[in-house]
């Protein structure tokens, strides 16, 4: 009898032993877990829409020579989420956004019970390795909990036997030290509370435009107003662009793409002068006539400067801004247009002194 409870325990002690060290991590003040000790936490990168449903909280361990010189591949990635107190049954099977490992030859078994909770496994080849390596991906949710856990790990990493032993340890773990019920609610409210800031700048960019002189304008259609062209656009989002045409500078006479006429300098330069806009240009290139800017011109700004632009040896500069309505946080650029304007008087100065494009001087009209 003594011999087979020695047995029995010494069993149990090799189970025990054979598992992984879990380390304790506070998820923020909302709750606190238990995940395996080689996991480092990390910044969750899913997106903002999920926090209305879950506050995801991720842990990894990264295949570094895998990842040299590509996109992160993991040994082992796991989100873990506190659920809304509201999820649906959809919201507890669903895969946290940044589980997005994609594996080869992916065979999901059947949902199923592993202890107070439910169980989903997906088993393929995992691209860390040009063969691809043999991994799992588990989906565990409790919804007496409010727990769902998302965990890739390679085979060679972690078995089978000992991740569903882990996860249930991890489960037990978990405590949930206060309902983080107003984050949901903040999470829910934000995309109306951005509809209503983003439609007043655009109330804002209308209104100003309108005191400019500007009452309707039509998008692709520009107005060229004491040489300054202004567009307004809708779609995909609005914005409104102003440009100035600089004039020309001769290219080499060979054609020769080497030492064409470029700006002189770039954005942020210390030597650049200070502009509210940046300088580009449109050329003949292999491809065709081509716009270089940091936003190209708007559909009837380019339309317009094409007709006027056809000498192959010639480059074309242009003084350029584009606002970004719903996105600027510059008051300036919704109040007036002045912050541009303005300083048109000393880029025309700056061109005709031939400080702005190298090599090549500018032609004259």
């Amino acid at each position: 009898m003594n011999r087979l409870r020695t047995l029995r325990l010494g069993a149990v002690a090799m189970l025990f032993s054979t598992q992984p060290r879990l380390k304790e991590r506070a998820l923020d003040d909302v709750a606190v877990i238990s995940v395996p000790a080689p996991l480092k936490s990390g910044p969750y990168l899913g997106y903002e829409e999920e926090f209305a449903r879950r506050r995801p909280f991720q842990f990894s361990q990264t295949a570094f020579w895998a990842s040299f010189g590509g996109p992160t591949r993991h040994k082992q990635l796991m989100v873990i989420s506190i659920m809304a107190s509201d999820a649906s049954d959809a919201d507890y099977a669903a895969l946290p956004r940044a589980i997005n490992t994609l594996y080869d030859k992916r065979k999901t078994g059947k949902p199923s019970a592993l202890g107070s909770g439910t169980l989903t496994m997906t088993e393929g080849l995992y691209a860390s390795s040009l063969e691809g390596e043999p991994a799992v991906e588990y989906v565990y949710f409790d919804k007496a909990r409010r727990l769902q856990i998302a965990w890739h790990a390679l085979k060679k990493e972690v078995d089978v036997p000992t991740a569903l032993a882990t996860i249930e340890r991890m489960a037990a773990s978990f405590h949930l030290r206060r309902d983080p019920a107003a984050s949901f609610a903040e999470a829910r409210a934000r995309p109306a509370k951005e509809a209503t800031a983003r439609a007043a700048k655009r109330a804002l960019a209308t209104a100003m435009l309108q005191r400019e002189g500007y009452p309707s304008l039509v998008p692709g259609k520009p107005v060229l107003r004491n040489g300054v062209y202004l567009e307004w656009m809708d779609d995909p989002e609005p914005r409104y662009q102003l440009l100035l045409p600089l004039g020309r500078v001769r290219a080499a006479a060979n054609g020769s793409i080497v030492n064409r006429p470029r700006p002189a300098f770039r954005a942020g330069d210390t030597n650049a002068p200070p502009m509210a806009g940046t300088i580009g240009w449109r050329e003949m290139s292999e491809e065709g006539w081509a716009f270089n800017s940091g936003y190209l011109p708007l559909p009837g700004i380019a339309s317009a400067l094409a007709a006027q632009q056809q000498d192959r040896a010639l480059v074309y500069f242009y003084y350029i801004a584009t606002v970004r309505v719903e996105e600027t946080e510059d008051d300036r650029v919704l109040s007036s247009l002045r912050w541009f304007l303005d300083g048109v008087p000393e880029v025309q100065r700056l061109w005709r002194a031939g400080s702005l494009v190298t090599p090549g001087t500018p032609e004259k009209d």
